[in-house]
């Protein structure tokens, strides 16, 4: 019995532990960006109008925090894990980040920029 499997096997529960815990704050920048991007429309449809609000701007640059905020911390669980098993398992690091989570990184890593694009297009709130 090869002494590095129960290490490795360990090692896989962490990522996995991981990897389920990024997903509640993935979703949570990708509500928040949808209803950012909601906002943004319904406050540009209102200012054609003249009736662009202070507290309008302020909930549209809370909503782009949010995503931007729900989004870098899902993506920094998710490669914390995959950091994890490539330093601590035979697997190595190169092989941890080309496993069957590519497709999730890809994604977290786009919605953390797409997040950072909505929070520098935000309006500034007035204070």
């Amino acid at each position: 019995m090869n002494p590095a499997t129960g290490t490795d096997a360990l090692f896989g529960v962490v990522q996995t532990a991981l990897t389920i815990g990024c997903l509640i704050p993935l979703l949570l920048g990708l509500v928040a960006l949808v209803l950012f991007l909601r906002t943004r429309a319904t406050n540009s449809a209102a200012s054609d109008g003249g009736g662009d609000s202070a507290a309008a701007r302020q909930r549209a640059h809370d909503l782009a925090r949010v995503a931007l905020l729900g989004s870098a911390f899902g993506t920094a669980l998710l490669l914390v894990g995959q950091l994890v098993v490539g330093l601590g398992t035979s697997i190595g690091l190169v092989n941890a980040f080309a496993g069957p989570l590519v497709p999730l990184n890809i994604g977290a890593l786009t919605l953390t920029v797409v997040s950072a694009v909505a929070l520098a297009a935000s309006p500034a709130p007035g204070r």
